[in-house]
């Protein structure tokens, strides 16, 4: 077993792990002054989720965008993957820009 790699690889997960809760950081940086401002005065459906629930979910959902990525660099590294690593960067700047229109703007 190659060492040096294996452990490149669980690197490389903290990375996307790190690269993927930095953006849902970035985007908290705008999400959470509205929470209890123009955002809690809006008329919502009854079966608008508590806040509460967002972060948790929302970690979840990075963590899970982070291993996936991590899954798809490790099938073909950034070359090969580049397609897809591509999409995966755009996705994760849309996310934060929509953070920053919807509840910053």
């Amino acid at each position: 077993m190659n060492h040096g790699a294996a452990r490149g690889d669980w690197l490389m997960l903290v990375a996307f792990v790190l690269v993927c809760f930095g953006a849902g950081a970035v985007g908290s940086w705008f999400t959470t002054p509205a929470l209890d401002g123009w955002y809690a005065d809006l008329r919502k459906p009854t079966w608008n989720p508590p806040n509460w629930i967002f972060a948790p979910v929302w970690s979840a959902l990075y963590l899970m965008m982070a291993i996936a990525a991590w899954l798809v660099w490790r099938k073909g590294g950034f070359g090969a993957s580049g397609g897809a690593m591509t999409l995966f960067a755009a996705q994760l700047i849309l996310n934060v820009a929509w953070s920053a229109l919807f509840f910053g703007l």
